[in-house]
């Protein structure tokens, strides 16, 4: 028996109504509710194995890291770059203390080189390590004055000088200049009056910068 094309028409109509009827079905009662969760379970499983492999990895890797952390934790005791006190006060101790002995290392002559003054300063500044400074004023003539710069600028631990100001005084005139430690005298053996920082540093953390309140000024009425 031969359909007429009309019936045909309506026989794929209704074969393409079912399979939206039965893809609808699916969509809502099959795959979101048992698919979808499986997938994604899946998904997670196989994050897990990875995790885990990585854990394992690493697990595996353990005497090696707790070597290096060994050799790490070696290196910071013999560090011989930070001071070593306990604190601030005792650090600047310290300073003064190296201080005093290059200088008496290199001035066999207390008239040719002196300390005049040593006194610890704060500086409010962001720094890792905490900074322990002494500003010191000396007179001094240069030549001796390098050789002591030189001395503390290569020792254990690491000392810094910086903020150096020099002035020279001769004739009762007093010319002011900044230079390194490294120059050449202006007149040979002079007494100069010489301001420098001596510096080094602690195994503590260092400052941290103030954060000043917004707006705390007062309002006119």
């Amino acid at each position: 028996m031969r359909l007429t094309p009309e019936a045909s028409k309506g026989r794929y109509l209704a074969l393409a109504l079912l399979l939206v009827v039965v893809l609808i079905v699916y969509l809502l009662g099959v795959h979101w509710w048992f698919v979808a969760p499986h997938l994604d379970y899946a998904s997670q499983m196989s994050d897990l194995r990875e995790q885990q492999l990585k854990f394992r990895e690493t697990t595996a890797q353990r005497p090696q890291i707790e070597t290096q952390l060994a050799e790490v934790s070696t290196f910071e005791k013999n560090n011989l770059a930070f001071l070593t006190d306990a604190d601030a006060n005792s650090a600047f101790s310290s300073l003064t203390q190296k201080l005093t002995q290059v200088v008496t290392m290199r001035a066999a002559d207390a008239t040719r080189c002196s300390i005049s003054s040593k006194q610890p300063i704060n500086l409010a500044q962001e720094e890792l390590y905490l900074r322990v400074i002494a500003q010191v004023r000396m007179r001094c003539d240069m030549e001796t004055f390098a050789h002591i710069v030189y001395d503390l600028e290569n020792s254990n631990p690491y000392l810094f000088v910086d903020q150096l100001a020099i002035f020279k005084q001769a004739g009762g005139n007093v010319g002011a200049f900044a230079g390194s430690a490294g120059g050449k005298p202006t007149v040979a053996g002079a007494a100069l009056d010489i301001r420098f920082n001596l510096s080094g540093y602690l195994r503590q953390p260092g400052k941290k910068p103030e954060v000043k309140p917004q707006g705390g000024g007062k309002r006119s009425e």
